[in-house]
């Protein structure tokens, strides 16, 4: 597939079959994604894979926590202002999957049901949760978001969807718990990994892009 292909095909799924994925083809993509460029090339990210039972029951312990109104602990804040214009794509890309799945503003039972789908991973048979040391800091953390960019755009080449959550790691105790990962490791994303259903309506959600005008100055070209 050419790149500029994956790119235009890549999207957030949040519907996946229950197929795992199989241990050689992640493999295959960890070592493509991991040529990502890095500051200094100190190559910062760690992995953790998970799988079965493992992705299941931190599923069901995340959405547990979430349906009984526990604080969540992030190790890196969560955002909850932007700038108007950045609210209001935020709020565009919520009301699009929204209107698509034919959830109203009123109907909380539905909103509840797709935040612990959210919390199980949207169903993805795999985890891939990625986390720096401690000591680290902002460059390191814009490392990882071009190796998970590598990710995403790898599985689209090999049939498979991403879907790129914050929700993944927003119980470290829990997680931690699960797949040992030490306290002198900060938590920074974990993606969703799998075959996409491509019946699920969910899958037919795709966000829109403002164009290039909005966001590029031309200076001496």
């Amino acid at each position: 597939m050419e790149l500029k292909d994956a790119i235009r095909k890549r999207q957030s799924i949040r519907a996946f079959k229950s197929d795992p994925v199989p241990r050689e083809i992640l493999n295959s993509i960890m070592e493509d994604a991991l040529l990502a460029p890095s500051w200094g090339n100190t190559q910062p990210w760690e992995f953790t894979i998970a799988g079965g039972d493992t992705v299941r029951k931190l599923g069901e312990e995340f959405s547990n926590e979430k349906l009984n109104k526990v604080p969540d602990n992030p190790n890196f804040e969560m955002p909850e202002k932007w700038p108007d214009q950045h609210m209001g794509r935020y709020r565009d890309v919520g009301k699009g999957l929204f209107d698509t799945l034919s959830i109203g503003r009123r109907d909380i039972e539905k909103r509840t049901r797709h935040y612990v789908n959210m919390y199980k991973f949207f169903g993805a048979p795999n985890v891939i949760f990625i986390y720096i040391d401690k000591e680290l800091g902002i460059y390191s953390v814009l490392d990882v978001g071009i190796v998970i960019q590598n990710i995403a755009l790898l599985a689209v080449d090999y049939g498979l969807g991403t879907c790129i959550e914050a929700a993944a790691v927003r119980y470290p105790d829990i997680l931690r718990n699960h797949v040992n990962i030490p306290e002198s490791k900060k938590l920074v994303m974990g993606i969703a990994i799998g075959y996409p259903d491509r019946d699920s309506p969910y899958n037919t959600y795709k966000s829109g892009r403002d164009n290039v005008d909005v966001f590029v100055k031309w200076v001496d070209v």
